[in-house]
């Protein structure tokens, strides 16, 4: 049986590549495309990105020159080209390098047919050439998605939680320069395991107050000179506020029935987090992209499947995008994922590390609360 055809509701895997490169000062970024690929990449990416604009006659007589005109013109403000190439070009399979003659460009290979958001950003830093460099110290910090709304508040909080406990940061992926990304340090934190670069030897996830703990035991361990115990007094401060506040919200409520849909890594730290602290119960949870094998959650890619999610739950909490406040308007609703509409996200709010988890269940109990 064929498998039913869905209009996605996550970005594609060229928007992800996209997202990767761009976040690095000094990579000259050329989606190699039509225009509405630029515009769906512009729209949910917030660092500059250029396009080759490719027409009919281009897709039929070739499209290297469409690709050499606009690398020309890019190249005196790049110190590095890197094309991303799109459907259309993928599909006709030319050799896009011979276009780009002379400035040893990146090529990263990325259709949208190739997977989701998520796998386009591994498949940009699997092509990035960064070697670790052994004299450099600190910690790399990974997963820092610019299309997710929280990304800067993320790198923030881990910038703020690494400091606390002595440790510089060295390359940050992807939101720093070429020139730092490409000699990354030897050890890396994640901010979103969903999109861990494979970069440097893996220290852990700051998603969540277990692993931050686990995370910083290792760091502990693997460099002598720092001091994280101001950061794992930090996490017994934090677990001492949400238990008081969740506390307090059952005192006056009920547990929540809470739907979930947005970004599997942050949907299973919310799970645990609210089934834990407020008793709630999970009736769905619908990941974006494809979740791990031990994950909560199911794969939701399209609005039919979030539309019977929400139907089937009967949730009396909706944490997702503006997708689901719109197919549930009467339920309190959290923002956790974009598309963000009718409202702005302005502040930097993260959701990792100790200042995330205390924003989640401020944002749950004020959602839902009836009174305290």
């Amino acid at each position: 049986m064929a498998k039913p055809c869905i209009n996605p509701i996550w970005p594609c895997a060229m928007i992800g590549a996209a997202a990767a490169m761009a976040g690095l000062d000094g990579a000259g970024v050329i989606i190699h495309g039509a225009s509405a690929c630029y515009f769906y990449a512009d729209s949910v990416i917030p660092d500059p990105v250029n396009c080759t604009y490719l027409v009919e006659d281009e897709i039929i007589f070739g499209t290297g020159d469409r690709l050499q005109e606009v690398t020309e013109g890019l190249l005196p403000f790049s110190e590095r080209i890197v094309v991303i190439n799109s459907c259309v070009p993928a599909t006709i399979g030319e050799d896009l390098r011979t276009y780009c003659a002379g400035c040893d460009p990146i090529i990263i290979d990325a259709p949208g047919y190739c997977g989701d958001m998520m796998d386009g950003y591994r498949l940009a830093l699997a092509a990035l050439p960064a070697e670790t460099d052994p004299t450099r110290g600190g910690v790399n910090i990974d997963g820092l998605l610019s299309p997710d709304p929280f990304a800067v508040g993320n790198r923030m909080e881990a910038e703020r939680l690494l400091a606390r406990a002595g440790i510089p940061v060295a390359a940050r992926y992807c939101s720093d320069t070429l020139a730092s990304a490409l000699r990354p340090a030897e050890m890396t934190v994640t901010a979103l395991p969903d999109v861990a670069s494979g970069i440097g030897r893996p220290a852990g996830s700051l998603l969540g107050l277990d692993a931050i703990e686990t995370t910083f035991s290792v760091l502990q361990d693997a460099m002598p000179d720092a001091d994280c115990a101001p950061v794992m007094d930090c996490c017994e401060e934090t677990e001492e506020l949400v238990v008081k506040a969740c506390d307090r919200y059952l005192r006056a409520n009920d547990p929540p029935r809470v739907a979930l849909f947005g970004i599997a890594g942050y949907l299973d730290m919310a799970a645990d987090l609210l089934t834990t602290c407020l008793d709630a119960e999970i009736c769905s949870a619908g990941a974006r992209n494809q979740p791990q094998e031990d994950s909560v959650c199911t794969w939701a890619p399209d609005l039919g499947t979030v539309k019977r999610m929400i139907a089937a739950g009967e949730p009396d909490l909706i944490i997702g995008s503006r997708y689901e406040a719109t197919l549930a308007p009467d339920v309190p609703f959290v923002q956790m994922t974009i598309p963000i509409r009718k409202h702005s996200m302005l502040c930097h709010r993260p959701l990792i590390g100790t200042e995330g988890v205390l924003w989640l269940i401020e944002s749950v109990v004020n959602a839902g609360k009836k009174g305290c």
